[in-house]
């Protein structure tokens, strides 16, 4: 089985798939040898590691670097954080899209807060694309009404959903959600594997499970933990003039 079928199976299991995201070669080796299933990236972390704001400040070439040295110390499915694209032209979209699935990468996200209409038009490029090309890749359709606080939040991301659905999305990605009932809508609208991102009101992983949710995404969280424990360590080694903390 390759690393795409393995992967689309992993959101389809009676568990939840746990997805921890990385943002260079040693975090990643580090989530596999714990025992993972796959890796995701996140971008939030890769630009900030990279010292660029998030939001496509950092060039793909980049992001392409990090991935491919990602890949080749792995073993297990990759999926990309790939914000918007990294380009409004479709020509471009498409050959970026290349470029990972080249690499080996299993699936990519794809965020939607430049609306629905731009969305689909990027969606329905790389499935042809791929379609064309006779590839596959895991779309994980990630919709941001909550996140920019829209109007009617709920009804859009199921309206969405559905629509992201037609033009081939294998997952439903809903950011800034974190109430029980307003997930268990949304999961239960769509046959789309639903993936959130664990936050401090909605940490426990059974509870998740049972309200729907079929991946849980650590995001850029795993990243800004592991800085805030070296910033302690640091400190300490200050505090004490001692190199005592480290060993």
């Amino acid at each position: 089985m390759g690393n795409y079928e393995t992967f689309y199976q992993l959101h389809h299991k009676k568990t939840p798939l746990i997805l921890a995201n990385a943002w260079n070669v040693k975090s990643a080796q580090i989530i596999e040898q714990n025992g993972y299933d796959a890796i995701g990236t996140s971008s939030g972390a890769i630009s900030n590691s990279l010292g660029y704001e998030d939001g496509e400040k950092m060039p793909f070439s980049e992001l392409l670097y990090i991935v491919q040295r990602i890949k080749a110390g792995t073993n297990i499915p990759l999926s990309v954080d790939l914000e918007r694209g990294y380009t409004n032209n479709l020509t471009e979209l498409t050959e970026n899209i290349q470029r990972l699935v080249d690499i080996g990468v299993s699936g990519i996200n794809l965020e939607d807060a430049q609306g629905e209409e731009i969305y689909l038009k990027k969606l329905e490029s790389i499935k042809n694309h791929l379609e064309k090309s006779n590839q596959k890749l895991f779309i994980n359709a990630r919709t941001d009404g909550f996140l920019l606080k829209i109007d009617s939040p709920l009804e859009t991301t199921i309206k969405r959903a559905k629509l992201y659905q037609d033009a081939g999305a294998d997952g439903l990605f809903v950011t800034a959600i974190s109430d029980a009932a307003t997930i268990k809508e949304i999961a239960s609208s769509t046959t789309l594997p639903l993936n959130i991102v664990g936050s401090p009101k909605l940490s426990s992983i059974q509870a998740l499970s049972e309200y729907g949710v079929r991946r849980i995404s650590m995001a850029v969280l795993l990243y800004k933990a592991s800085y805030n424990q070296l910033g302690k360590l640091i400190k300490e080694v200050n505090n004490q003039q001692s190199f005592e903390p480290l060993f």
